[in-house]
């Protein structure tokens, strides 16, 4: 009987020995991985300045918003361009007076119709348009004659 009992108790200490070593390892390889996790995370400082430039954005305006602005601007104008466009009443409603004085009322009217139009074509052309060819040397020159269109009348775009 004491044999047994010996064999059961170093059997027993032996349980605990492991016990705690596997504990003891468990703990060691958790503070390990807890360790290589803050190693690898991102500092807080940073993540809040990414977050801050990336999501949040600027001025309320994210990121995504700005990426291809060129683009974005001229689908955002042409559309208002042509709502401005279907809002016009007449050439009492809103022609400016320069193209009034220099080409009467009527053909004021349908001179400011045509100028509005080329400001549409301008920028519904240019979403769809490659900045970087020098293919369609006609389409860029209506283009820019349209953008410049835009630029000589932006004040006269009211009603």
């Amino acid at each position: 009987m004491v044999a047994k009992e010996i064999i059961e108790c170093a059997e027993l200490k032996h349980r605990q020995i492991i016990f705690l070593l596997c504990h003891d390892l468990a703990f060691s390889t958790n503070t390990f991985a807890r360790k290589t996790e803050d190693m690898n995370k991102t500092p807080a400082w940073k993540e809040k300045a990414w977050k801050a430039k990336c999501h949040d954005g600027y001025a309320e305006v994210s990121y995504e918003d700005v990426w291809s602005l060129d683009t974005r601007l001229a689908r955002i104008i042409a559309n208002h361009l042509r709502a401005f466009l279907k809002a016009e009443k007449g050439p009492y409603g809103g022609t400016p007076g320069s193209i009034i004085e220099k080409y009467g009322e009527d053909k004021g009217y349908a001179e400011w119709l045509n100028i509005i139009r080329k400001m549409i074509y301008a920028f519904e052309e240019y979403q769809h348009t490659d900045k970087w060819s020098e293919e369609d040397a006609e389409k860029r020159k209506r283009i820019r004659e349209g953008m410049q269109l835009f630029i000589d009348h932006y004040r006269d775009l009211w009603i």
